[in-house]
């Protein structure tokens, strides 16, 4: 799971000034993936997921802006692959929907 020093890394960002606001992308990235995938366990590539969003986010902070393709597309695959594994875990352990 993504930590505030974890973002603050990924965004190189050493100051306290936008703790708060990192937080809250911490949060919503959290949701954006809870949304979007189901129960899942956090991971590596769930933490890359939080990133890209935190990042993307931060870099742009209007109310109107356009998603970049490559970002999009990753996200998508970190997705497609987070719901995968999590079926197949559930499927492993009898769980069923």
């Amino acid at each position: 799971m993504v930590d505030l020093q974890k973002a603050k890394d990924y965004l190189r960002i050493d100051y306290e000034d936008d703790d708060a606001f990192i937080t809250s992308l911490i949060t919503a990235s959290k949701l954006y993936l809870d949304n979007a995938c189901g129960e899942f366990e956090p991971s590596e590539l769930t933490d890359l997921a939080q990133l890209i969003l935190i990042g993307h986010w931060n870099d742009n902070r209007t109310l109107i802006g356009t998603v970049n393709k490559d970002i999009q597309h990753s996200l998508d695959a970190i997705i497609f692959q987070t719901r995968y594994c999590s079926q197949i875990k559930d499927n492993e352990s009898g769980k069923t929907e």
